[in-house]
């Protein structure tokens, strides 16, 4: 009986490939992450079924994901998978057909390793940096790769067929409670020694992937600055360290926007935390919330680190919630809270002051909508109020720009 084994060669290979993502790890830690796993296979019953993990992190609209898989069986001498039809086609569209020698694989440990891969890709998901297009699209988000690797398939009449690959495909992502999603994409490997010109091939020359996700928030690490000269920012005090029940976090957050509205009119003034001279973005939401003993970040983009993310289509917002905006679309520097009906209320530059505007309605509306960022939940049952360390002014990050909507064309108000 012939065991199983990898090519050692191949996986020196796929390993230097898979370590060129690490140097750049840093560069997309900002950005969300994803864990998928996944189950992939041909179209034919006679290729061997993988199954593995994934992970991935996103920078605007380019990720690097890392991937392996196997494909496992009892490892018993007996045991092997049914042979299948398989078709073999040229470029040129001849196509021949034979019958699949059966698989049999036995590790010698209880557990048969019938073949292996592993995938470095770069993936660009255009449609990322684009929330209303995303909402459009139901919550589908379509994405591009193209990648190398390594493959191994070890037949029991033959030996290993293990090789270095390159691969590119397709696929789509869609979110089904925000942090959980779904995946499915198609990936055509090529072998690296193959001197072939690129070709789409047939339907099966293709490997499917369906996966499960987990999304996670990324994290930042930005240096500190001192605020302009003159600005005075001041002390946060630190919140009460304790877990929301239903019913508390529905009257804080009821209390939250009965503040937000008595505060319509306010001027806009950047740096300022006081109701009486006025506020900017962040510090009209840093007010707000610290009535209510929740101690939130002088910033923006600090805030966006807070609680959970929320998916922004449509039915998964609600009242409380905070949303971000970048006017360049990207990077976070304004905050609003989300009122309800797509009506939001925050400290705006463009509009004068405290008011509302809604998400897509007139110039001002569709600004906002093309440059959201992303959402995020504060305050939800079972979630321990944010809680930050005392800070004096030298410890607070580089204030928020003021936003580039178009202008208000009438007073602010509700």
């Amino acid at each position: 009986m012939k065991r199983s084994h990898i090519s050692w060669r191949q996986l020196v290979f796929t390993a230097s490939a898979l370590s060129l993502t690490l140097p750049i790890r840093d560069a997309f830690a900002q950005g969300p992450g994803l864990f998928d796993a996944f189950a992939a296979r041909k179209e034919s019953p006679g290729d061997p079924l993988f199954t593995g993990i994934a992970l991935t992190a996103y920078g605007w609209i380019v990720g690097i994901r890392v991937s392996g898989a196997l494909n496992f069986n009892g490892g018993s001498p007996t045991q092997s998978q049914s042979s299948g039809q398989y078709y073999r086609c040229d470029r040129f569209g001849g196509c021949q057909s034979y019958r699949a020698a059966p698989y049999t694989y036995d590790s010698g440990l209880g557990i048969g390793i019938g073949g292996w891969s592993a995938d470095a890709d770069l993936l660009i998901a255009p449609f990322r940096a684009l929330p209303v297009v995303k909402s459009l699209l139901l919550g589908f988000s379509p994405y591009a790769f193209v990648g190398v690797g390594g493959i191994g398939i070890n037949p029991s009449n033959a030996p290993d067929t293990s090789r270095a690959v390159w691969s590119f495909g397709a696929g789509v992502h869609h979110d089904l409670l925000g942090w959980l999603g779904v995946s499915a994409e198609a990936r055509n490997r090529r072998s690296l020694q193959s001197d072939s010109v690129i070709a789409i091939g047939s339907r099966r020359s293709w490997e499917y992937r369906a996966g499960l996700s987990i999304s996670f928030a990324g994290h930042s690490d930005a240096v500190p600055t001192r605020p302009p000269h003159g600005i005075i920012v001041p002390i946060e005090q630190p919140g009460v360290d304790r877990f929301e029940t239903a019913e508390s976090a529905a009257r804080i957050t009821a209390r939250v926007l009965d503040r937000a509205q008595g505060l319509v009119d306010t001027p806009f003034r950047s740096g300022s935390t006081n109701p009486s001279i006025g506020f900017d973005a962040a510090g009209f939401v840093q007010y707000v919330y610290g009535e209510e003993g929740i101690a939130l970040p002088r910033t923006s983009h600090a805030i966006a680190e807070l609680g959970e993310e929320v998916s922004t289509r449509a039915g998964s917002l609600r009242p409380g919630d905070l949303l971000f905006f970048g006017n360049d679309g990207t990077s976070i520097d304004h905050v609003a809270i989300y009122a309800g009906h797509d009506r939001f209320i925050h400290a705006t530059a463009s509009g004068d002051g405290v008011r509302y505007d809604v998400l897509g309605e007139g110039p001002r509306g569709e600004w906002f909508a093309d440059h959201l960022v992303t959402a995020r939940r504060i305050v939800a049952e079972g979630r321990e109020r944010p809680h930050v360390r005392r800070k004096d002014s030298r410890d607070q990050g580089a204030l928020d720009a003021p936003d580039h909507a178009p202008r208000a064309d009438r007073a602010p108000g509700a």
